[in-house]
């Protein structure tokens, strides 16, 4: 059997990778998100390969700039002087805004290739052993319910492509209705996939009970979220000693506390395999990716610098400050010290900062390995705070704060015996800086108390080199601020969008 198997998924891979080729037009989604037998990595059965696929090639242009435009500087993490970014900045995206476009089309694509290879399973259920099968299926039923949950939660109504070959011009669904879906695919890679990790990166049951339990606390399903984060706890992830391993080697991907990442690899040949965000982040002229790329596009906010409690161990692997040293950085230069004249928000970001092709054989212009990560162990931690919380000001509960400080405590910051809500955000705000989870944080606070918030967030420069003349920039969000547009070139192809939601066929 295990040998029929194994000839059956090699023979498989053709016929799927024909099916990634196509998509519903009204996606639009570009040619070089399609999965190819290069993509495949070495040591892996086509099944394998396949679906390790699904964790990085059609997420691509979504990582690229969407995730910390929309999750970061559009919420006031971030500042920059690119104008390819300056609706983020100012909190006036348009339907016709590129880096919009970029990431809904990634995400549907996310979902396109998750359905078609669905389809193929179904197709061929009964040449598959069952365990095959479900697991198949569960995989890509949670991929398909990540792409989602950022889909609603950035752009509200959102078509339901249940499968391959639906109507090319759906309608949106009701947001309920799109949550309901999530849940179910979630609900189902929960019974479906295995309790651990075949390899390290590969999603497992408990994964989806992570994600699953941060959709309950979006929707404010307090008690559901709770359970899952307490029976998620103390079991096979967990915390590492030092927090910026995870974002600044590739040889600490997938780690105890990773547990659902982007898996990047840097090719030399390859496009939409990689991590482009060291490209953005590095400090310009500072010369640490000795190529040339390193453009200082996104800036550490003045209030993100400010957020930071003093003696926060955090706080240098996530920005770099004046003076700030870092060995690990031009190391062939006996390493690299930050000056503030760098930036006109007087810090850059070092956080997916990863060094130089120079003195890594797996950096290329534009390119690491090092993973993004969308859901680790820390998170875990807060959510179950917050949801025990449940929307009060504070709380004295013994389960709230044990969590709460262990986040801390690897930060070097002493215990809190009172969590407020105000400190919960403020600590996700700090614990995940340029991880794309500012903005779905400061709505889930609901819109009065995340629109007095943003209001007096300082996102201005300083416009002298000592970094003391300060212009100021403060964002008073709009109606629509906390559901952004759906790009105009898919209305185009499906003016349908533009029809009120209605509710999805579940039957």
């Amino acid at each position: 059997m295990k040998k029929l198997f194994k000839l059956f998924m090699m023979g498989m891979l053709i016929p799927l990778l024909s099916l990634f080729s196509c998509s519903d037009e009204f996606l639009d989604a570009p040619s070089e998100n399609q999965l190819t037998p290069n993509d495949l990595p070495e040591g892996v059965t086509a099944f394998d390969g396949i679906a390790e696929s699904l964790y990085f090639k059609p997420w691509f242009t979504f990582n690229d700039k969407f995730l910390i435009a929309v999750g970061d500087m559009y919420a006031g993490n971030a500042f920059t002087f690119d104008g390819a970014y300056s609706q983020f900045l100012n909190a006036q995206v348009t339907s016709q805004n590129p880096i919009l476009t970029e990431g809904y089309v990634s995400l549907f694509s996310v979902i396109d290739q998750s359905n078609n290879l669905m389809k193929l399973v179904e197709d061929r259920k009964s040449e598959l052993p069952e365990d095959s099968y479900k697991k198949s299926i569960a995989i890509s039923r949670f991929m398909r319910a990540n792409a989602y949950f950022y889909l609603v939660r950035t752009f509200g109504a959102v078509p339901i492509v249940a499968k391959a070959g639906s109507a090319p011009q759906p309608k949106r669904n009701l947001i309920s209705d799109v949550y309901k879906f999530i849940k179910q695919d979630l609900e189902y890679a929960i019974e479906n996939l295995p309790e651990t990790s075949k390899k390290k990166g590969y999603v497992n049951k408990t994964v989806a009970m992570g994600i699953l339990a941060k959709v309950h606390l979006t929707l404010n399903e307090y008690s559901e979220c709770a359970s899952l984060t307490g029976e998620i706890m103390g079991k096979q992830y967990s915390l590492i000693q030092e927090y910026g391993n995870m974002f600044s080697s590739p040889e600490n991907n997938n780690s105890r506390e990773s547990m659902f990442a982007l898996q990047w690899k840097a090719i030399a040949t390859e496009w939409g395999t990689q991590n482009t965000n060291q490209a953005y982040i590095v400090p310009a002229t500072s010369g640490i990716t000795g190529g040339g790329d390193g453009w200082g596009v996104y800036l550490p906010s003045i209030s993100l610098q400010a957020g930071f409690e003093p003696q926060d161990k955090r706080k240098k692997h996530t920005i770099m400050t004046d003076g700030d040293f870092y060995p690990e950085l031009l190391k062939n230069s006996d390493g690299f010290t930050y000056k503030k004249i760098l930036s006109s928000t007087g810090a850059n970001f070092r956080k997916y900062v990863v060094g130089s092709a120079a003195e890594r054989n797996d950096v290329f212009f534009m390119k690491t390995s090092q993973n993004t990560i969308i859901l680790r162990y820390s998170d875990i931690l807060l959510m179950h705070a917050e949801a025990i919380l449940a929307g009060s000001s504070s709380t004295t509960s013994v389960s709230a704060l044990t969590a709460f400080n262990e986040v801390r405590t690897r930060a070097g910051l002493p215990n809190k015996t009172v969590l407020t809500r105000d400190e919960l955000f403020k600590e996700r705000r700090i614990e995940f800086a340029l991880e794309g989870q500012y903005f779905f944080d400061l709505k889930r606070r609901g819109i009065t108390e995340a629109t007095a918030i943003i209001s007096n967030q300082e996102v201005g420069f300083y416009s002298d080199d000592a970094r003391t003349e300060l212009i100021s920039n403060k964002i008073t969000p709009g109606s629509n601020y906390f559901e952004l547009p759906l790009p105009q070139s898919a209305i185009d192809t499906n003016p349908s969008l533009l029809e009120a939601p209605v509710p999805f066929n579940f039957n």
